[in-house]
């Protein structure tokens, strides 16, 4: 007698994900989740917040983490996977914010939770790391590196769930390209030593296929294959963007840290979209949201 199997839907077409932090990395994140065909929801601050989200074809829920109690129970939280895209928040203290997480990871134990992608920083590594992986011993100096490096022990060692740390560097692309010589001046960092960075359609991509790979329990650093410094990637914006660089000063090199995405791209086979950061300005993009 002959049998037949009922034809089965993809993998993402039964997987639903809950993405807290709806902002200018979560959004993009969520929108190509639901191209790829995820049952995606996403979290707001605010009604307006939430009621923008929706009005995009996603399911949207108001969620403000407080240190006083957990997030009220509601369907964001019966989602399997929860990605994390929330960056510390400036002037507010590191107990605090520990506080919050506290409480996300007892309403995610009590939901459905059961792997989280935490978005960190490559800020967990020593300044004058001279080739920071993910054996380095992380060593943060500035007050954000050393909220991102306890959130990350914090959510690993919950036995709940398997959590993925996944360590941007600094995220650029779309409006975070430097457009004038005013915008120039306004930053203040090291113009000679290397840039650890992403484009925005890269952190969308890698984060898509630790989802689909479910490569959990894992930490990889992200960040463009090439390096260059700060000064000439300012140079080759100006040169791009046809307006004037300001007077940059002297050269002076210093010892900095380079960070290595060789674990990611070997362990993903993953290759970047943008690989060189002073190629943005010539070659041709698209948001991978859409």
């Amino acid at each position: 007698m002959m049998t037949s199997e009922l034809p089965t839907r993809p993998e993402s077409a039964r997987q639903r994900i809950s993405v807290l932090g709806g902002g200018w990395l979560g959004l993009p994140l969520a929108r190509y989740l639901q191209a790829q065909g995820y049952e995606v929801a996403v979290s707001r601050t605010t009604a307006a917040g939430a009621a923008e989200v929706r009005a995009l074809g996603l399911a949207a829920f108001e969620l403000v983490l407080t240190a006083a109690a957990a997030p009220p129970a509601s369907a964001f939280w019966d989602a399997p996977t929860l990605l994390i895209t929330v960056p510390p928040q400036r002037g507010q203290a590191a107990a605090e914010q520990l506080a919050q997480y506290a409480h996300l990871i007892e309403r995610a134990r009590g939901g459905g939770v059961r792997q989280v992608l935490y978005v960190s920083s490559t800020s967990v590594y020593a300044d004058d790391e001279p080739l920071a992986t993910e054996a380095s011993e992380p060593a943060p100096t500035k007050p954000g590196g050393v909220v991102v490096r306890q959130l990350e022990q914090l959510l690993q060692r919950e036995p709940a769930f398997r959590t993925t740390v996944l360590r941007f560097g600094g995220l650029i692309g779309y409006d975070r390209l430097p457009d004038s010589a005013a915008a120039i001046e306004r930053r203040s960092r090291a113009l000679d030593t290397p840039m650890n960075v992403i484009h925005r359609d890269d952190c969308v991509r890698i984060m898509h296929e630790i989802v689909r790979q479910r490569a959990w329990g894992e930490v990889f650093n992200a960040c463009a294959d090439a390096h260059p410094t700060r000064r000439s990637y300012y140079a080759a914006a100006a040169r791009a963007r046809h307006f004037t660089l300001p007077d940059l000063g002297p050269a002076q090199p210093r010892p900095a840290k380079v960070v290595s995405s060789e674990k990611l791209k070997a362990r993903l086979q993953y290759r970047f979209l943008f690989p060189d950061p002073l190629a943005l300005f010539t070659q041709p993009t698209r948001d991978a949201s859409q």
